[in-house]
């Protein structure tokens, strides 16, 4: 699948506090959303209205969040449980992002996982009202250039990082 750049995207912006919605069909692992998850997850509205496996939507979500997400997803799945998580993206365009995002797996007549669906929405960049920390603004998008570039030694050092900054 092609990669939306960010002329794709549109030029819409969305402030803090807005909701996006998406529905996820299991089986096909086909993730549909709206423009909001469009924006948050660096996807073009024409991409969500044919379908994404959900590989697409969470390839931005920084590391270690991204294991963190993918297992609370897999528990919801797996359980049925309700999904609740907090991480920071980065994306390739430079956007940083801090996402809430809730959902829950539904089962079809036999019981099967079937339609998992849910909301993010745009969180302020940090939780607290103290001074934003550069060192961990540059980290955290040096972090995700270099996983998307697949540089792991350098992406488990800037974790390494990270954690030391305690973010």
């Amino acid at each position: 699948m092609a990669r939306a750049n960010a002329g794709d995207l549109g030029s819409r912006t969305y402030p803090v506090g807005t909701i996006g919605f998406y529905s996820w069909n299991v089986p096909e692992n086909r993730l549909y959303g709206d423009d909001v998850i469009a924006h948050i997850y660096c996807a073009t509205p024409a991409e969500l209205a044919a379908g994404v496996p959900i590989e697409k939507i969470i390839q931005y979500i920084d590391e270690p969040d991204r294991r963190r997400v993918a297992k609370a997803i897999h528990t919801a799945i797996v359980t049925g449980e309700r999904y609740d998580a907090e991480y920071h993206m980065t994306h390739v365009d430079g956007r940083i992002l801090r996402v809430a995002a809730n959902g829950c797996c539904l089962r079809d007549a036999d019981g099967t996982p079937s339609i998992y669906t849910g909301t993010s929405t745009i969180l302020p960049l940090h939780a607290s009202a103290d001074a934003v920390d550069p060192l961990e603004v540059h980290c955290r998008a040096a972090l995700g250039l270099a996983t998307k570039r697949r540089h792991a030694l350098a992406a488990r050092y800037l974790s390494s990082a990270l954690r030391v900054l305690g973010a």
